[in-house]
């Protein structure tokens, strides 16, 4: 299979891949009798990969990563905001440093240092994001057998818990101030017709907690009156203000639809006869007056910060975020299991919702624990029963 031979003042290793093409490999040796031990090695994992059918030719074994990187960019499907965000990442951080790396040099340590580097300059999920556009193709080669897996024991930065507190979020009294404070009542502008576009905007995203992405993707078409519902799932992608794109899939890539109390759908409704007129169910909801999808930055400076002040509430830092985890704790406030309030928010799992949102079940705690005490007090009627039977009878 695999043949050595003395020629030229070395060793050379030949043997025919299964291709048919005939390779031919040198080593230095001055002994005309014995080869040389790397020779003898090179020449048993040959016979022995080719036995196997695990033959890997040198020319794939010493590929350039950035090859290896295009072949599996091309064959991934996700979503154009994560093809968006990745192209930028893997530009800035990953083929600077490995584009020009033969993918059997890359070890273990190799990458811990990389990643090292830039937990230096980057929070640990940018970090992860960066490990994953590495991992993608080397795992592509791993699986083609090119060369062995070098992700071994790779520790990356620990994930930041997510944990909300009260302090991020907005009472029911605090929401319908800031909802009611929504419309300027400035002489000046309280007669405009634009004046409070954005009011069921924000109605919406304190009781239903839509992403920002999710909002401001929503049409007149997703709104059910006649069953109380809205369905969610298609998405408007504005990055740094100047890349504009519609996605067919929310973040989960997954539609859901979220039962809507009347009150929502009420203003949604009037919203809709104010500033969405027409026969067209495709139409955007929340546009601005140019017709163009209000920029978060430019929503939370323009109106989410002034109707902040004119509630009372301007020394809070409240974003559309934030919206979002009060939704979530008025949802547990008014009585909903974890599991509802998962399906409402869109969480792929209720791991998520409650590592996320527990700590904003303080009165549900409260009530429980109340619960439990009046238990406890509680003579149990069973047990009266039982020691009743159990009595000595009187004698006759």
């Amino acid at each position: 299979m695999a043949g050595l031979s003395y020629r030229r003042n070395g060793w050379e290793l030949r043997y025919r891949e299964p291709s048919g093409v005939e390779r031919t490999e040198r080593f230095r040796g001055r002994s005309t009798r014995r080869p040389p031990e790397a020779a003898l090695d090179r020449k048993a994992e040959v016979e022995r990969d080719l036995r196997r059918c695990a033959h890997v030719p040198r020319e794939a074994r010493e590929v350039r990563f950035e090859v290896y990187f295009d072949q599996w960019w091309a064959t991934r499907q996700v979503s154009r905001t994560r093809e968006y965000t990745d192209k930028s990442r893997a530009r800035l951080h990953v083929l600077p440093h490995w584009g020009r790396w033969r993918l059997c040099d890359i070890r273990p340590s190799d990458v811990d240092d990389w990643i090292a580097g830039l937990g230096q300059r980057m929070g640990p999920i940018a970090v992860r994001h960066c490990y994953t556009l590495l991992r993608g193709p080397i795992r592509r080669a791993v699986k083609d057998r090119v060369i062995p897996d070098p992700l071994i024991d790779i520790a990356l930065p620990a994930k930041p818990k997510i944990r909300k507190s009260f302090d991020d979020v907005l009472t029911r009294d605090q929401a319908r101030h800031l909802v009611a404070s929504v419309a300027d009542t400035d002489p000046a502008y309280a007669t405009l017709k634009t004046n409070g576009r954005y009011q069921a905007l924000i109605f919406m995203g304190c009781w239903l907690g839509p992403r920002w992405n999710e909002a401001i993707g929503l049409r007149v078409c997703d709104l059910n009156p006649l069953h109380a519902e809205i369905s969610f799932g298609r998405v408007v992608v504005n990055e740094n203000g100047g890349h504009t794109f519609q996605e067919a899939l929310n973040k989960t890539e997954e539609y859901r639809t979220v039962p809507c109390a009347s009150e929502v759908m009420n203003a949604l409704l009037e919203h809709i006869a104010r500033y969405c007129p027409g026969t067209d169910r495709e139409r955007f909801l929340f546009l601005s007056r140019n017709g163009t999808h209000p920029l978060r930055s430019n929503f939370r400076r323009d109106v989410l910060k002034p109707a902040l002040r004119r509630a009372g509430l301007g020394d809070r830092h409240i974003t559309w975020l934030s919206l979002r985890h009060t939704a979530a704790s008025l949802m547990f406030d008014a009585g909903l299991t974890i599991f509802e309030v998962q399906e409402r928010l869109g969480h792929h799992s209720p791991t998520v919702t409650s590592e996320v949102y527990t700590h904003l079940m303080r009165e549900r705690h409260t009530h429980g624990r109340a619960l439990m005490e009046t238990y406890m007090h509680t003579p149990d009627p069973a047990a009266a029963v039982t020691k009743a039977a159990r009595a000595p009878k009187p004698a006759r």
